[in-house]
């Protein structure tokens, strides 16, 4: 089964369209054949009558004379028929019948029995002309009824091929909706698996077509995807849990060597750079560890209610403090009074985590800005900096593990854990984390949702 674009659908209403079109003119044209044809047998058949009639007539033949010889017949036919009588030596018209009036019918040209022609009075019709001693017969039969079914053949054409078009998109539009719905319903199944939901995967389609047979190739790169993503965390967690007791080792023995007396001083700077480095990678260590217990759901929540205003003033005593000690000015510009459910613990850990990255990248003297509000369902904290903000095209990777906005060496600079760690955090509450560059002046925004009303059982 091929999935229909747009473009394949007018393309087969209108292969449809057209191929009704050139059959019913193919249809019409058979029968347009049929008919003159009937037509021709009708003038042969009349012509024998006429002949058989001026028979009998001696020459030199005269008007007087055809016109007693065929006055009855003519008088029965004149609804049908024009009849008309040439000298074959002079051309000479002898008789003509009443019907025909004024006109004369012409000659054909050489070789033609028969011709279809248009005269001014008489209107469409066929003629024939049949030669005997010294006469030439005309008989010219009325094509107004052929006339009449072509007319409503293109009239009944138009309509048709008017339906049939709308008709043969409705039917495209529907079988493309038919085709692409298992797989729009492959998109949805597949932008929804995430690192935090590997194990879900793509419904198989019924049958044994090309959309199941991709539904199945899928599957089994999430399967592949799935289990290097296992390993990698096993990994991960046994790598921290090694490192930590040799990194608490190297720690103690660099701390008593930093307070050792006789400790030249260009040794005692390197042993302060090997002390910085250590907990640089104890607390990334640390980090790997939480969000390791994350992503395996091992990570127990403690869910109790709490009232929001009072959580965020406790927090709000330790932020100003660490925002003055950096020369920045904090503001809480609202703070909403409701009860949500969530670990204290855990979302004070948010907290910093989004204070210190607006710390790091706020310009001294900036302010950061604090906004907690609710609504009947949800509580919602964003944090505001001052700062540069971040590159459009590094937005939608800002949640993802080891992304750094500022570069390893510059002093800005973390481990690329901090907004993953919160990500995964908020997400075991079953909210919601976002970013985005501020609208109304230079800076960054980040936003976190908590629900209030049955979300946070874990």
């Amino acid at each position: 089964m091929i999935p229909l674009r747009p473009s394949h659908v007018w393309f087969y209403a209108g292969v449809v369209t057209l191929t009704v079109t050139i059959a019913a003119a193919g249809g019409f044209w058979f029968i347009r054949r049929e008919m003159l044809s009937g037509n021709d047998f009708l003038l042969d058949a009349e012509s024998k009558e006429i002949i058989a009639r001026i028979a009998p007539v001696s020459p030199p033949t005269d008007a007087q004379k055809l016109q007693e010889a065929l006055r009855e017949h003519t008088e029965l036919d004149e609804a049908l028929f024009y009849f008309q009588i040439q000298d074959a030596a002079q051309g000479r018209v002898i008789y003509r019948s009443p019907n025909l009036g004024s006109n004369e019918l012409p000659a054909l040209s050489a070789g033609l029995a028969k011709s279809t022609l248009d005269l001014p009075k008489c209107g469409l019709v066929r003629v024939g002309e049949y030669t005997i001693p010294q006469l030439r017969v005309q008989i010219a039969l009325s094509l107004r009824n052929f006339q009449t079914v072509e007319a409503y053949f293109w009239r009944m054409l138009l309509i048709g091929v008017s339906v049939i078009s709308m008709l043969s998109l409705a039917v495209g539009a529907a079988l493309r909706r038919s085709t692409l719905r298992p797989i729009r319903i492959m998109q949805d199944t597949a932008s929804r698996i995430t690192a935090s939901n590997l194990s879900e995967r793509i419904s198989i389609p019924k049958g044994g077509d090309e959309v199941a047979a991709l539904a199945r190739l899928l599957n089994g790169m999430f399967d592949r995807l799935e289990q290097s993503f296992n390993q990698v965390k096993r990994f991960t967690a046994d790598m921290s849990h090694e490192l930590m007791t040799p990194l608490s080792v190297i720690r103690l023995h660099a701390e008593r060597l930093q307070n050792e007396p006789g400790l030249a001083e260009k040794s005692r700077h390197s042993v302060e750079e090997l002390l910085s480095e250590v907990l640089h990678l104890t607390d990334t260590l640390e980090s790997l560890m939480v969000l390791t217990k994350a992503d395996s759901a091992v990570l127990r929540l403690r869910l109790e209610p709490h009232s929001t205003r009072e959580f965020m003033s406790q927090f709000s005593e330790d932020a100003h403090l660490l925002a003055e000690n950096r020369g920045l000015k904090l503001v809480f510009r609202r703070n909403d009074e409701r009860t949500a459910t969530f670990d204290q613990g855990w979302i004070r850990q948010v907290l910093f985590n989004l204070l210190s990255n607006a710390l790091r990248f706020s310009p001294r003297g900036g302010t950061i800005t604090f906004n907690a509000s609710s609504t009947e369902d949800s509580w919602t904290v964003e944090v505001l900096d001052e700062g540069v903000g971040v590159p459009e095209a590094r937005l939608k990777d800002i949640f993802e593990r080891f992304v750094q906005i500022a570069p390893r060496s510059e002093p800005g600079s973390g481990s690329g854990l901090g907004l993953a760690i919160c990500k995964s955090i908020v997400q075991l509450h079953k909210g919601q984390i976002f970013a985005q560059n501020r609208a109304d002046k230079s800076g960054f925004s980040v936003c976190f949702t908590l629900p209030l009303k049955n979300g946070n059982a874990a």
